[in-house]
């Protein structure tokens, strides 16, 4: 607490202060000196804009923030020293003000302002919401390409300058990432089309928000469109999956796995979903779940294979025979772990379960990986050839219903599922000339 003495000296510094920023016609910004009342250090008191959001008009709302900034070596008796440095003091608050007040967009012309806007309006247009996942994809992808811009094209920051040249600085932003790299490896031409289209998306938007800005400024650019992957387990690779899938049901390391692969073979549903499905959402009576697929749509699984059945019965009811009541998920976090028991050369393994949370999507997808290791079997595999081979044996069951496998895997349209026609082949039917039989 500030004494008798330490409040005089410091109205006496105040006063002089004053006196001299009337000296040297400082009118902004506005500051004054106060003292730690525990220290008794003196500090310089000032206020700094902080993003307050955004108003119905996408317009930023910019509010004051009072801050304190301690000045070294100098103290309430080092009167001479402050009125010295008094336009020292003064520049350096306008510059820290200005940093601040550009760092949350002040200006509606710069990508940087837009940004915020795009990923803090989930619902972009009309009443449809934008998910979270989106979102961060979004933000991600932009982001990287207004620090690549404020290296190598600063002038593109200024959002018209994209009217006349952002066709052509696109296209050497997308060469760049795919010669050079980005921050973690070079772009494929899938991750080219990816940030492509959540550009020319966020660009569309600005359009939408600011009059006379060109819309569809950056659609039909030649990027070149990604080839949708249809190949999947060959018969031979199924094989010996199902065989290890059989020997390994009961082991340890692989005990929770086996039935999480068993159902994405028979289901289609991506990893991601069968995390996510809760146990509520299950209709006992029809077999069937309530899940939330891509875009957050809802559609239902069903399980109309007995085995498949059997192991979301044996997830969903405990030992008694009743409804679990102890989770919420079909597929809680469980695992064993290695260790080493008393006796010498005797490994033990203890289980760790984690009823409160989901199984984690990471750990299907290694474990998939080192079982197709294991196997020897092609590099290229993952968990979404899965969704590749339950779309291609669907498609032969129904005889080519596109419109019934679409409506199973979650897709909007039926362009995708019918990529898959050109593998499905009646096996009963006669391929071949038949000249030799």
């Amino acid at each position: 607490m500030l004494n008798e003495s330490d409040i005089l000296k410091l109205n006496r510094l105040r006063k002089k202060v004053d006196k001299e920023k009337k000296n040297l016609r400082i009118t902004e910004p506005r500051f004054t000196f106060q003292m730690d009342s525990r220290t008794k250090k003196l500090t310089m008191s000032y206020s700094i804009h902080v993003d307050g959001g955004l108003d119905s008009k996408n317009n930023r709302i910019y509010r004051k923030k009072q801050v304190r900034k301690y000045l070294k070596n100098v103290t309430v008796d080092d009167v001479d020293v402050v009125l010295r440095n008094l336009r020292t003091y003064s520049d350096e608050i306008l510059r820290e003000q200005n940093v601040r007040y550009k760092s949350i967009g002040g200006s509606r012309d710069t990508m940087t302002h837009w940004l915020k806007v795009y990923v803090e309006k989930p619902k972009r247009k009309g009443n449809i919401t934008v998910n979270e996942k989106t979102i961060r994809g979004d933000k991600s992808t932009i982001q990287d390409c207004i620090d690549w811009m404020s290296k190598h094209k600063p002038e593109m920051l200024n959002i018209w300058n994209w009217v006349e040249d952002g066709r052509d600085v696109l296209l050497e932003y997308f060469k760049y990432r795919q010669e050079v790299g980005g921050k973690r490896k070079i772009w494929s031409d899938g991750g080219v089309n990816t940030s492509y289209r959540r550009i020319r998306a966020f660009f569309n938007f600005i359009s939408d928000n600011i009059k006379n800005f060109p819309p569809q400024l950056l659609n039909k650019m030649p990027i070149k469109r990604t080839k949708v992957k249809t190949e999947s387990f060959t018969s031979m690779e199924m094989e010996l999956i199902l065989t290890f899938l059989e020997e390994h049901k009961d082991h340890p390391r692989w005990f929770w796995f086996v039935p999480i692969f068993k159902v994405l073979l028979e289901t289609g549903m991506r990893v991601s979903e069968v995390v996510s499905m809760k146990i509520r959402d299950v209709d006992i009576k029809e077999r069937k779940c309530k899940i939330v697929g891509k875009g957050d749509k809802d559609r239902f699984v069903y399980f109309r294979s007995d085995s498949i059945w059997s192991i979301i019965k044996n997830q969903i009811y405990n030992k008694e025979g009743k409804i679990r009541t102890d989770t919420e998920w079909v597929f809680w976090s469980i695992y064993k772990q290695e260790g080493s028991g008393r006796v010498a050369k005797i490994k033990t393994w203890r289980l760790y379960e984690r009823k409160h949370k989901p199984i984690n999507t990471s750990g299907i997808q290694h474990k998939s990986k080192e079982m197709f290791r294991l196997l020897n079997l092609s590099d290229g595999l993952s968990t979404h050839s899965t969704r590749r081979f339950f779309i291609t044996e669907m498609l032969k069951k129904t005889q080519g219903n596109i419109p019934l496998v679409a409506q199973l895997v979650g897709h909007n349209t039926w362009d995708v599922v019918r990529l898959y026609t050109k593998d499905v082949i009646d096996e009963k039917q006669d391929l071949n000339v038949g000249l030799f039989d």
